[in-house]
């Protein structure tokens, strides 16, 4: 095998996509993915808020491939801890054999693994209120004492 699955892998994993709508219907799937638009497709569809489709236009051209594909690897492979190397995007970009396959396999566990984790680590907001804020105790009043700078202010 070219990609290193099993038959039983490959099989799972094409079912896996054929599940999830995409803008543009899959005949081969090495060509299809090869301009990342639909990459950013299936991530945004289990997690929407990490992946701006728009970044991403479909291309012919291997410049504006590799131009897609390092968007993903920076704004959002980067956010489940993953980076792609230089000569797996080419493989993908020239459509070899298998490399598709691969990456499609290492980005389930991936977002396996991120959504096991609760998404990214940052301060998330809730619609639970802040705790009170508690009212500090007023300090008793200092009395005036001769040689002091000024007065307290009177009492109200």
């Amino acid at each position: 095998m070219a990609s290193g699955l099993t038959d039983d892998e490959l099989q799972k994993l094409y079912t896996w996509i054929d599940e999830i709508p995409l803008s543009r219907p899959k005949r081969n799937i090495g060509r299809d993915f090869a301009d990342c638009v639909l990459v950013a497709e299936v991530i945004g569809h289990y997690f929407p808020k990490i992946v701006q489709l728009h970044n991403y236009s479909a291309a012919n051209s291997s410049p504006q491939k590799l131009y897609n594909w390092n968007t993903m690897n920076t704004k959002v492979l980067k956010k489940l801890a993953w980076q792609v190397t230089k000569d797996e995007i080419e493989g993908i970009i020239m459509a070899r054999p298998g490399f598709i396959e691969r990456f499609l396999h290492q980005l389930q566990f991936k977002m396996a693994k991120y959504r096991a984790n609760g998404g990214p680590i940052k301060v998330s907001i809730s619609n639970n209120p802040p705790p009170p804020v508690q009212q500090q105790q007023q300090q008793p009043q200092q009395s005036y004492q001769p040689g002091s700078i000024s007065p307290p202010p009177p009492p109200p």
